[in-house]
Protein backbone atom coordinates (compact mmCIF):
# COMPACT_ATOMS: atom_id res chain seq x y z
CA UNK A 1 0.00 0.00 0.00
CA UNK A 2 1.06 3.42 -0.75
CA UNK A 3 0.44 6.78 -0.33
CA UNK A 4 0.32 9.64 -2.51
CA UNK A 5 -2.01 12.15 -4.41
CA UNK A 6 -1.91 14.52 -1.81
CA UNK A 7 -3.83 17.80 -1.00
CA UNK A 8 -1.93 19.69 1.08
CA UNK A 9 -5.12 22.50 1.29
CA UNK A 10 -3.61 25.65 2.22
CA UNK A 11 -0.70 24.75 4.65
CA UNK A 12 2.70 25.41 2.65
CA UNK A 13 4.71 22.74 0.79
CA UNK A 14 7.60 21.88 3.11
CA UNK A 15 5.53 21.40 5.61
CA UNK A 16 2.86 19.03 3.32
CA UNK A 17 6.01 16.86 2.50
CA UNK A 18 6.48 16.43 6.31
CA UNK A 19 3.31 15.45 6.99
CA UNK A 20 3.32 13.18 4.05
CA UNK A 21 6.52 11.71 5.64
CA UNK A 22 4.39 11.04 8.80
CA UNK A 23 1.29 9.63 7.22
CA UNK A 24 3.87 7.16 5.56
CA UNK A 25 6.10 6.68 8.33
CA UNK A 26 3.03 5.10 10.14
CA UNK A 27 1.11 3.48 7.45
CA UNK A 28 3.80 1.23 6.31
CA UNK A 29 4.67 -1.00 9.44
CA UNK A 30 1.02 -1.83 10.14
CA UNK A 31 0.61 -3.76 6.25
CA UNK A 32 0.75 -7.13 6.12
CA UNK A 33 -1.08 -9.14 4.06
CA UNK A 34 -0.84 -6.65 1.16
CA UNK A 35 2.61 -7.26 0.63
CA UNK A 36 1.74 -10.65 -0.97
CA UNK A 37 -1.39 -10.02 -2.73
CA UNK A 38 -1.39 -9.58 -6.67
CA UNK A 39 -1.80 -6.21 -7.46
CA UNK A 40 -4.48 -5.17 -9.87
CA UNK A 41 -5.73 -1.70 -10.47
CA UNK A 42 -8.97 -1.36 -12.41
CA UNK A 43 -8.80 1.25 -14.99
CA UNK A 44 -10.08 4.64 -14.18
CA UNK A 45 -13.72 5.57 -15.49
CA UNK A 46 -14.07 2.17 -16.27
CA UNK A 47 -16.79 0.71 -13.53
CA UNK A 48 -16.65 -0.43 -10.45
CA UNK A 49 -16.40 -3.83 -11.14
CA UNK A 50 -13.03 -6.01 -12.01
CA UNK A 51 -12.90 -9.32 -13.55
CA UNK A 52 -10.42 -11.94 -13.26
CA UNK A 53 -9.99 -14.69 -15.68
CA UNK A 54 -8.15 -17.72 -15.12
CA UNK A 55 -7.34 -20.73 -17.61
CA UNK A 56 -8.75 -24.36 -16.47
CA UNK A 57 -5.99 -26.62 -16.21
CA UNK A 58 -5.51 -29.31 -19.29
CA UNK A 59 -6.10 -32.68 -17.80
CA UNK A 60 -3.40 -35.14 -17.83
CA UNK A 61 -3.87 -36.83 -21.55
CA UNK A 62 -3.25 -40.74 -21.24
CA UNK A 63 -4.44 -41.92 -24.31
CA UNK A 64 -2.78 -43.62 -26.62
CA UNK A 65 -2.38 -42.40 -30.37
CA UNK A 66 -3.88 -44.33 -33.09
CA UNK A 67 -1.77 -44.58 -36.05
CA UNK A 68 -3.44 -42.29 -38.87
CA UNK A 69 -6.19 -40.72 -36.82
CA UNK A 70 -5.58 -37.45 -35.61
CA UNK A 71 -7.41 -36.65 -32.01
CA UNK A 72 -10.66 -34.62 -30.94
CA UNK A 73 -8.18 -30.95 -30.28
CA UNK A 74 -8.42 -29.80 -26.68
CA UNK A 75 -10.52 -26.61 -25.63
CA UNK A 76 -9.29 -23.63 -23.89
CA UNK A 77 -12.01 -22.89 -20.87
CA UNK A 78 -11.80 -20.11 -18.34
CA UNK A 79 -13.10 -19.05 -14.64
CA UNK A 80 -14.10 -15.95 -14.10
CA UNK A 81 -14.00 -14.16 -10.61
CA UNK A 82 -15.53 -10.70 -9.98
CA UNK A 83 -14.89 -8.73 -7.34
CA UNK A 84 -16.76 -4.64 -6.60
CA UNK A 85 -14.69 -1.38 -5.52
CA UNK A 86 -15.66 0.37 -2.67
CA UNK A 87 -14.21 3.83 -1.26
CA UNK A 88 -13.23 3.77 2.33
CA UNK A 89 -12.26 7.02 4.46
CA UNK A 90 -12.20 8.48 7.43
CA UNK A 91 -11.26 12.50 8.88
CA UNK A 92 -10.39 14.21 11.93
CA UNK A 93 -11.24 18.03 12.55
CA UNK A 94 -9.69 20.04 15.26
CA UNK A 95 -9.73 23.58 16.44
CA UNK A 96 -7.87 26.85 16.29
CA UNK A 97 -7.78 27.05 19.70
CA UNK A 98 -6.02 23.36 19.98
CA UNK A 99 -3.12 24.28 17.41
CA UNK A 100 -2.61 27.58 19.12
CA UNK A 101 -2.76 26.79 23.02
CA UNK A 102 -2.07 22.62 23.50
CA UNK A 103 1.50 22.14 23.92
CA UNK A 104 1.51 19.01 21.76
CA UNK A 105 2.46 19.14 17.85
CA UNK A 106 -1.14 18.39 17.31
CA UNK A 107 -1.01 18.52 13.71
CA UNK A 108 1.77 16.11 13.66
CA UNK A 109 -0.16 13.59 16.16
CA UNK A 110 -3.10 13.47 13.70
CA UNK A 111 -1.66 12.94 10.57
CA UNK A 112 0.13 10.12 12.29
CA UNK A 113 -3.04 8.64 13.83
CA UNK A 114 -4.35 8.93 10.12
CA UNK A 115 -1.80 7.31 8.64
CA UNK A 116 -2.11 4.21 10.88
CA UNK A 117 -5.96 4.12 10.81
CA UNK A 118 -5.94 3.78 6.88
CA UNK A 119 -3.13 1.13 7.20
CA UNK A 120 -5.27 -0.39 9.17
CA UNK A 121 -8.33 -0.23 7.27
CA UNK A 122 -6.60 -1.71 4.31
CA UNK A 123 -5.48 -4.31 6.22
CA UNK A 124 -8.78 -5.47 8.10
CA UNK A 125 -9.96 -5.37 4.62
CA UNK A 126 -8.18 -8.24 3.45
CA UNK A 127 -8.27 -9.77 6.97
CA UNK A 128 -11.79 -10.38 6.71
CA UNK A 129 -11.80 -11.45 2.93
CA UNK A 130 -9.11 -14.19 4.53
CA UNK A 131 -11.01 -15.61 7.04
CA UNK A 132 -14.35 -16.06 5.09
CA UNK A 133 -13.14 -18.93 3.19
CA UNK A 134 -14.46 -22.27 3.21
CA UNK A 135 -10.93 -23.78 2.88
CA UNK A 136 -10.97 -24.65 6.96
CA UNK A 137 -9.44 -26.98 9.53
CA UNK A 138 -10.48 -27.31 13.04
CA UNK A 139 -8.25 -28.30 15.96
CA UNK A 140 -8.42 -31.63 17.50
CA UNK A 141 -11.57 -32.99 17.57
CA UNK A 142 -13.65 -30.12 16.91
CA UNK A 143 -15.82 -30.39 13.47
CA UNK A 144 -16.99 -26.65 13.58
CA UNK A 145 -15.98 -23.19 15.22
CA UNK A 146 -18.80 -24.03 17.80
CA UNK A 147 -16.61 -26.94 18.89
CA UNK A 148 -13.35 -25.78 18.99
CA UNK A 149 -11.86 -26.15 22.26
CA UNK A 150 -7.75 -27.28 21.77
CA UNK A 151 -4.84 -25.26 20.91
CA UNK A 152 -3.10 -25.47 17.56
CA UNK A 153 -0.67 -28.95 17.20
CA UNK A 154 1.51 -29.89 14.85
CA UNK A 155 0.02 -32.04 12.76
CA UNK A 156 -3.08 -29.49 11.88
CA UNK A 157 0.02 -27.46 10.59
CA UNK A 158 0.96 -30.42 8.65
CA UNK A 159 -2.78 -30.97 7.15
CA UNK A 160 -3.21 -27.84 6.21
CA UNK A 161 0.21 -27.94 4.39
CA UNK A 162 -0.67 -31.16 2.69
CA UNK A 163 -4.03 -29.41 1.63
CA UNK A 164 -2.38 -26.84 -0.44
CA UNK A 165 0.88 -28.97 -1.73
CA UNK A 166 -2.74 -31.30 -3.13
CA UNK A 167 -3.91 -28.06 -4.59
CA UNK A 168 -0.51 -27.30 -6.25
CA UNK A 169 -0.34 -24.23 -4.18
CA UNK A 170 3.32 -22.39 -4.89
CA UNK A 171 5.18 -21.09 -2.25
CA UNK A 172 5.39 -17.62 -1.94
CA UNK A 173 9.25 -16.75 -3.07
CA UNK A 174 8.41 -12.84 -3.49
CA UNK A 175 6.81 -10.01 -1.80
CA UNK A 176 6.55 -6.44 -2.11
CA UNK A 177 9.08 -4.03 -0.83
CA UNK A 178 8.52 -1.08 1.85
CA UNK A 179 8.34 2.38 0.02
CA UNK A 180 6.44 4.23 -2.47
CA UNK A 181 7.94 2.41 -5.39
CA UNK A 182 6.36 -0.52 -6.62
CA UNK A 183 8.93 -3.26 -7.06
CA UNK A 184 9.20 -7.01 -5.23
CA UNK A 185 12.43 -8.75 -3.31
CA UNK A 186 13.01 -12.75 -2.89
CA UNK A 187 12.26 -14.30 -0.01
CA UNK A 188 12.62 -18.15 1.00
CA UNK A 189 10.12 -20.09 -0.41
CA UNK A 190 7.35 -21.03 1.90
CA UNK A 191 3.45 -20.93 2.99
CA UNK A 192 3.27 -18.27 4.82
CA UNK A 193 0.70 -18.25 8.06
CA UNK A 194 -0.65 -14.95 9.56
CA UNK A 195 -2.25 -14.83 12.85
CA UNK A 196 -2.81 -13.28 15.94
CA UNK A 197 -0.21 -12.63 18.34
CA UNK A 198 -2.01 -14.46 21.22
CA UNK A 199 -0.62 -17.70 19.23
CA UNK A 200 2.92 -17.59 19.86
CA UNK A 201 3.10 -19.04 22.53
CA UNK A 202 1.39 -22.49 21.29
CA UNK A 203 3.64 -21.92 18.37
CA UNK A 204 6.90 -22.06 19.66
CA UNK A 205 6.35 -24.62 21.83
CA UNK A 206 5.96 -26.83 18.99
CA UNK A 207 8.02 -29.58 18.43
CA UNK A 208 10.58 -28.56 14.93
CA UNK A 209 9.76 -25.08 15.25
CA UNK A 210 12.78 -22.58 14.46
CA UNK A 211 12.94 -19.05 15.76
CA UNK A 212 13.74 -16.19 13.32
CA UNK A 213 16.56 -15.60 15.28
CA UNK A 214 18.37 -19.13 14.14
CA UNK A 215 17.28 -18.62 10.30
CA UNK A 216 19.80 -19.94 8.20
CA UNK A 217 19.94 -17.09 6.18
CA UNK A 218 17.20 -14.82 4.15
CA UNK A 219 15.25 -11.74 5.13
CA UNK A 220 12.27 -11.96 7.09
CA UNK A 221 9.11 -11.78 5.62
CA UNK A 222 8.09 -8.48 8.49
CA UNK A 223 8.62 -7.24 11.61
CA UNK A 224 5.86 -9.71 12.81
CA UNK A 225 7.69 -12.72 11.60
CA UNK A 226 8.45 -14.87 14.55
CA UNK A 227 10.03 -17.87 13.00
CA UNK A 228 8.99 -21.16 10.87
CA UNK A 229 7.97 -24.98 11.23
CA UNK A 230 8.69 -26.86 8.34
CA UNK A 231 7.40 -25.28 4.93
CA UNK A 232 5.62 -22.47 7.25
CA UNK A 233 6.41 -18.80 7.97
CA UNK A 234 4.71 -17.47 10.65
CA UNK A 235 3.36 -13.93 10.89
CA UNK A 236 1.83 -12.86 13.86
CA UNK A 237 0.71 -9.18 14.15
CA UNK A 238 -1.53 -7.95 17.51
CA UNK A 239 -4.27 -5.94 14.89
CA UNK A 240 -6.00 -9.09 13.17
CA UNK A 241 -9.07 -10.28 14.83
CA UNK A 242 -10.29 -13.21 16.46
CA UNK A 243 -13.50 -14.75 17.12
CA UNK A 244 -14.16 -14.26 21.21
CA UNK A 245 -16.19 -16.66 22.55
CA UNK A 246 -17.03 -18.71 19.71
CA UNK A 247 -16.19 -21.81 20.33
CA UNK A 248 -17.02 -24.99 22.46
CA UNK A 249 -18.29 -24.19 26.59
CA UNK A 250 -15.04 -24.57 28.66
CA UNK A 251 -15.04 -25.15 32.79
CA UNK A 252 -11.35 -25.03 33.71
CA UNK A 253 -9.07 -22.25 32.94
CA UNK A 254 -6.98 -24.07 30.28
CA UNK A 255 -7.66 -21.80 27.35
CA UNK A 256 -8.21 -18.24 26.76
CA UNK A 257 -12.69 -17.54 26.53
CA UNK A 258 -15.08 -15.59 26.83
CA UNK A 259 -18.23 -15.42 28.61
CA UNK A 260 -16.92 -19.39 29.53
CA UNK A 261 -16.73 -20.19 25.63
CA UNK A 262 -13.12 -20.75 23.92
CA UNK A 263 -12.08 -18.35 22.23
CA UNK A 264 -11.16 -18.95 18.53
CA UNK A 265 -8.30 -17.82 16.17
CA UNK A 266 -7.97 -18.03 12.74
CA UNK A 267 -4.28 -19.26 11.75
CA UNK A 268 -4.61 -18.42 7.69
CA UNK A 269 -1.99 -20.04 5.21
CA UNK A 270 -1.60 -19.13 2.14
CA UNK A 271 0.68 -19.86 -1.34
CA UNK A 272 1.53 -17.37 -4.45
CA UNK A 273 -0.93 -15.59 -6.28
CA UNK A 274 -4.21 -16.59 -3.76
CA UNK A 275 -5.57 -12.92 -3.25
CA UNK A 276 -5.24 -10.00 -5.73
CA UNK A 277 -5.16 -6.34 -3.67
CA UNK A 278 -7.49 -4.26 -6.44
CA UNK A 279 -7.08 -0.40 -6.33
CA UNK A 280 -8.64 2.19 -8.11
CA UNK A 281 -5.58 2.72 -10.94
CA UNK A 282 -4.01 6.18 -10.34
CA UNK A 283 -5.81 6.36 -6.45
CA UNK A 284 -4.03 3.50 -5.17
CA UNK A 285 -2.67 4.58 -2.61
CA UNK A 286 -4.75 6.98 0.68
CA UNK A 287 -5.07 10.15 -0.56
CA UNK A 288 -4.66 12.95 2.14
CA UNK A 289 -5.94 15.91 2.52
CA UNK A 290 -4.79 18.81 4.89
CA UNK A 291 -7.42 22.27 6.19
CA UNK A 292 -5.76 24.40 9.15
CA UNK A 293 -8.21 26.85 10.80
CA UNK A 294 -7.15 29.90 8.49
CA UNK A 295 -9.64 33.24 9.39
CA UNK A 296 -11.93 35.03 6.33
CA UNK A 297 -10.70 32.72 4.00
CA UNK A 298 -14.37 30.96 4.02
CA UNK A 299 -18.06 32.20 4.50
CA UNK A 300 -18.85 28.61 6.41
CA UNK A 301 -16.10 29.96 8.85
CA UNK A 302 -15.25 33.29 8.43
CA UNK A 303 -13.45 33.37 12.18
CA UNK A 304 -10.67 30.34 11.16
CA UNK A 305 -11.84 28.23 14.29
CA UNK A 306 -11.84 24.75 12.47
CA UNK A 307 -9.61 22.10 10.59
CA UNK A 308 -9.52 18.78 9.47
CA UNK A 309 -7.09 15.96 8.33
CA UNK A 310 -9.04 13.57 6.35
CA UNK A 311 -7.87 10.96 3.59
CA UNK A 312 -10.00 8.27 1.54
CA UNK A 313 -9.43 5.24 -1.17
CA UNK A 314 -10.81 3.19 -3.28
CA UNK A 315 -10.10 -0.70 -2.75
CA UNK A 316 -11.12 -4.61 -3.20
CA UNK A 317 -10.08 -7.76 -1.88
CA UNK A 318 -10.14 -10.91 -3.56
CA UNK A 319 -10.06 -14.47 -3.30
CA UNK A 320 -8.43 -15.97 -6.39
CA UNK A 321 -7.94 -19.18 -5.94
CA UNK A 322 -10.10 -20.83 -2.99
CA UNK A 323 -7.57 -23.92 -2.64
CA UNK A 324 -4.48 -21.99 -2.15
CA UNK A 325 -5.63 -20.31 1.26
CA UNK A 326 -6.42 -22.57 4.66
CA UNK A 327 -7.88 -21.47 7.66
CA UNK A 328 -7.13 -23.18 10.87
CA UNK A 329 -9.51 -22.15 13.40
CA UNK A 330 -8.25 -23.23 17.29
CA UNK A 331 -8.37 -21.80 20.90
CA UNK A 332 -5.19 -20.56 22.23
CA UNK A 333 -3.35 -21.71 25.62
CA UNK A 334 -4.26 -19.69 28.84
CA UNK A 335 -0.81 -18.76 30.23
Amino acid sequence: MSFSGLNYGDIPARIGVHIHGKFLSVGYPMLLLDKYAQSIPVPKNKGQVIKFRRPVPFDVSTEQLVEGITPAPQGLKFEDISSSLAQYGAWIAFTDVLTDTHEDPILQTITEQAGEQAALTKERILWNMMIAGTNVIYAGAATTRATVAAPVTANDLRLAQRTLKVALAKPVTRMLKAGTAVATQPVAGGYIAVGHTNMEQDLRNLPGFVTREHYASGALLHDYEIGKFEDLRFILAPHVTYFAGAGAPVADESVLKTGGNADVYPLVIFGAEAFASTPLQGMDSAQIAVKKPVMGQSYEDPLGQRGFVSWKFWYAATRLNEAWIVRIESAVTNL
